[in-house]
């Protein structure tokens, strides 16, 4: 990681903290280069999730720098959400990514699953665990 820490106010107190790298990029690694040159020095990273559930790649290519170009002006990064099991197309984009059970083609394969609640569940986790500032819904994806 890299080695680097900031000064920030928490709480509008004027007590001032050092942050450490890895708190400043958290949930990200320090050196990650999804974050390179975004990391700010006055907080931690802020996220906003792109929802784009519901769509197909050739209908999320496009939407991509509009997505990046929103997440930034806000001063977030943003982290694509996706319900497609191919993530390569993300990859190579050098964006950060999360996935969603795509409930349709779930229950085809297994319906005796409640899949409704295990999108609930899956999407509350997503959540939980991104803990984002801002929710941009692209998608046409109606289980959100």
């Amino acid at each position: 990681m890299k080695d680097i820490s900031f000064q920030i106010n928490w709480g509008g107190k004027g007590e001032t903290r050092k942050l450490d790298a890895g708190e400043a990029a958290w949930p990200f690694n320090s050196d990650s280069p999804v974050i390179d040159g975004i990391v700010r020095p006055d907080s931690a990273l802020s996220i906003m999730l792109v929802n784009l559930c519901g769509l197909e790649w050739e209908d999320i290519e496009p939407l991509l720098p509009a997505a990046t170009r929103g997440a930034k002006d806000q001063g977030m990064l943003p982290v694509i959400i996706v319900d497609l099991t191919d993530m390569v197309p993300l990859q190579k984009a050098g964006l950060a990514y999360d996935c969603l059970p795509n409930v349709t083609a779930g229950s085809l394969l297994q319906p005796d699953l409640d899949w409704r609640a295990y999108f609930v569940r899956r999407k509350d986790l997503l959540i939980e665990k991104w803990r984002p500032e801002a929710i941009v819904h692209l998608g046409n994806g109606q289980d959100w």
